[in-house]
């Protein structure tokens, strides 16, 4: 519930001018889990969690993209990275530095801020279950480590993040491939629970036991 919080909003009000745009199925990233009802109860998710479902970006007001959180967000990491963005939005109105130097200090920003990321939200941005299946089973991922000394498993989504970000200096909104950036697991899955007349099953589709009574899996 990101922008249900006092601080966020106070920032956004002060720093930003805000706007939305509905992505569903407009756009061939969007992702296509089904349905949630206006009744369900809002649940804490981790960070990055729907990223398929909502991204979160962040310009400078000639439309340069200075930093984009992909799904929800915890309100207190939220206002971590809304920082990062206020401060890469000084450095791009910035007077008397070469389009190089800024380039490099956008990298550099965005990497360092990955580095200091506190034990407290990488556990908070944690994989999904289905996601981290996903990306375990490709063949090439950026998720996966591959140099230093920790070689096993995968990194997690805010740290990937930072990094895509870091190769994409200033981009311009329009040339900023979100499809890419975003994909950081399944882009499908189910979640029927809670809709009438529909079985109780769990993010990954109804059971096998479901699907030999009924044949198929449900429709929404």
């Amino acid at each position: 519930m990101t922008l249900s919080d006092d601080r966020v909003m106070k920032l956004l009000k002060k720093s930003f001018v805000c706007g939305w745009k509905n992505i569903a199925r407009k756009t061939a990233y969007a992702g296509t889990s089904n349905t949630h009802l206006p009744t369900y109860k809002a649940v804490t998710v981790t960070n990055c969690a729907g990223h398929h479902n909502v991204q979160m970006f962040f310009l400078t007001s000639d439309g340069k993209v200075l930093h984009c959180l992909p799904g929800f967000w915890n309100p207190k990491h939220f206002l971590h990275e809304a920082g990062l963005a206020v401060k890469l939005g000084h450095l791009y109105f910035r007077r008397g530095i070469s389009p190089l130097t800024r380039n490099a200090r956008y990298l550099d920003l965005h990497l360092e801020h990955a580095l200091a990321h506190d034990p407290e939200l990488r556990s908070a941005s944690r994989h999904q279950g289905f996601d981290a299946k996903n990306l375990q089973k490709r063949d090439q991922t950026d998720f996966r480590r591959s140099e230093g000394f920790i070689t096993s498993g995968l990194k997690t989504p805010d740290q990937v993040m930072h990094e895509r970000m870091a190769e994409l200096a200033f981009v311009p909104i329009g040339k900023f491939d979100i499809a890419a950036y975003i994909d950081m697991g399944r882009k499908k899955y189910k979640y029927d629970h809670g809709i009438p007349g529909q079985a109780k099953h769990g993010a990954s589709g109804p059971t096998t036991s479901t699907r030999k009574r009924s044949g198929k899996a449900p429709k929404i």
